[in-house]
């Protein structure tokens, strides 16, 4: 008996997958009705650390094929979201294709954060496929005796 290749298994949990995916939408969707074509889009989430550096906190993604035009990064209470798009896009004006092999990669990624962060603070840098973000800690807020009336 031969033993089971990884591709194997990845290339079963596909065709599991596309099996329920076009039964749901055949329950959806009659067969009759016209929909537009949608690409396929893949979304995966990148890999992350999230490092105590003493006086600040470096955040680290792996994103490799996005450019930093691709990237968005948006400071949110105490989190930072994470975001990209990169490749093939809708276009309902394209002309119409008979094969495409093209693929859309995206993601989206929240990380929580030990504290609230000003977005003025974070500076972030995309080198090589990794995503660099640096996080100052805030000022650790006083304790003031306050005398009673």
């Amino acid at each position: 008996m031969m033993p089971y290749r990884n591709q194997d298994l990845w290339d079963d949990f596909d065709r599991i997958f596309e099996n329920f995916r076009n039964g749901f939408e055949d329950l959806l969707v009659p067969y009759w009705a016209e929909l537009p074509v949608m690409p396929a889009i893949e979304a995966r989430m990148p890999l992350v650390n999230l490092e105590d550096r003493g006086k600040g906190y470096l955040l680290t993604a792996e994103i490799p094929s996005f450019k930093k035009e691709d990237v968005e990064l948006q400071v949110v209470d105490n989190s930072i979201e994470i975001s990209a798009s990169v490749g093939w896009k809708y276009d309902e004006k394209s002309k119409e294709c008979i094969c495409s092999e093209r693929r859309c990669n995206s993601f989206y990624r929240r990380v929580d954060l030990p504290e609230k962060r000003n977005p003025d603070d974070v500076k972030a840098e995309l080198r090589d496929g990794v995503l660099e973000i640096t996080l100052p800690k805030n000022e650790p807020i006083e304790k003031k005796k306050v005398a009673l009336k």
